[in-house]
């Protein structure tokens, strides 16, 4: 008899991301729910804890658990979706007969997604995306102006803007340009990957490979002048470095004291400049910002601009300017373009974005039936 504590591990190896399986948000977040749902069956009144003892009533009863944790209904599906993978992996693997989590008596308890589907999660809008841009133009070219009084405030404003128009207008995944915590090949993009003059920048993708992303033309400018203030000692530095002051105070005292440099020096280093600014003059090489970290930036850029947004969305997300940008490529390129801009299936974009496609077919309806009419 398989005990399921044993395979769990296995489980999380498979569905990993790096050489060995030991990375991956996807494996951080199942290994999490998969650990509650272990004590979860240890702590029934039968003790389940073999495949050959767990059954549909043992999931139904932990959808009901689920459902009065105070969760959203979005997050009871997510949990609930990784014991379901864990369920249709242990039929793959010979363990279980079916996958008894997606029995009907075992998910009845899990609320509908109320019927969400194409259209209706956060894309940023033309005025949304106008506001934000036109709200970093107008904090970075004083800060520019004024780069003597304040080079780490320039170098920050310089940062956001330039975060917020790659989001805008590439497409691209926050976690394809910004240091993913539970990954360690996300680093964050580095400058040796933005390539200004044809327009491209190279991400590790999705699909777990380096891949060139096009920046359109309002991305070049931001990016341009960015680079220049920065002015970053080498190519490998991150583009969006942390500018968090515990982190960066470790890493310039950590980096100086390795080459030599005593404690007075790098006191009195620290003296006159920021520490942005200390990584800069003596090339310590800072984190990349976090995805987290992104989406801190935006909401603060958001709450600054004073952007309101309705469905009580507190922010403009990174993954709203994806799907912004999916829209307005889907509108005027179709779905082929779109698919290969957003590194995409074109059927996955079909089906992310169907309302467009909707809505479409209903403008050639009624030009079919206004035809008719007049002919008849």
């Amino acid at each position: 008899m398989v005990r399921i504590d044993a395979v769990v591990e296995d489980f999380l190896t498979d569905k990993g991301k790096g050489q060995h399986g030991e990375s991956g948000n996807y494996r951080q977040d199942a290994g999490r729910e998969l650990g509650r749902f272990v004590d979860f069956l240890t702590a029934h009144e039968d003790v389940v804890t073999t495949f050959e003892e767990l059954d549909s009533g043992h999931l139904r009863e932990y959808a009901r658990y689920l459902t009065r944790q105070g969760w959203t209904a979005g997050t009871v599906r997510t949990y609930y979706a990784y014991i379901s993978a864990f369920c249709a992996w242990g039929v793959r693997e010979g363990l279980l007969p079916e996958n008894v989590a997606q029995r009907r008596n075992a998910t009845e308890p899990i609320p509908d997604d109320g019927g969400h589907k194409s259209g209706d999660q956060q894309a940023w809008s033309a005025e949304d995306r106008q506001q934000l841009t036109t709200f970093v133009d107008e904090q970075a070219h004083p800060a520019i102006d004024e780069i003597g009084e304040d080079r780490e405030a320039t170098i920050k404003a310089c940062r956001d803007r330039a975060l917020v128009y790659l989001l805008s207008y590439s497409g691209v995944r926050g976690a394809e340009v910004l240091r993913d915590r539970s990954d360690e090949r996300r680093q964050g993009l580095r400058w040796e990957d933005v390539h200004l003059d044809d327009r491209y920048v190279t991400v590790f993708a999705k699909k777990q490979r380096l891949d060139d992303r096009g920046l359109p033309e309002p991305v070049l400018h931001p990016l341009q002048m960015y680079g220049k203030i920065l002015d970053p000692p080498s190519e490998s530095w991150p583009v969006f470095p942390s500018f968090h002051r515990p982190t960066l105070s470790e890493r310039v005292t950590d980096e100086l004291t390795a080459r030599g440099y005593i404690t007075t020096e790098i006191e009195e280093m620290r003296t006159d400049c920021s520490l942005i600014e200390v990584c800069v003059e003596y090339d310590v090489e800072p984190p990349s910002i976090t995805t987290d970290a992104g989406r801190h930036v935006l909401k603060r850029l958001c709450e600054e601009a004073g952007i309101e947004l309705d469905d009580d969305e507190e922010y403009l997300m990174p993954h709203g300017a994806r799907r912004g940008a999916g829209e307005v490529l889907v509108r005027t390129s179709g779905h082929a373009a779109a698919a290969r801009a957003l590194d995409n299936s074109e059927e996955v974009v079909r089906e992310h974005y169907s309302h467009i496609e909707a809505g479409e077919l209903a403008d050639q309806m009624t030009s079919s039936f206004e035809e008719a009419d007049q002919q008849g």
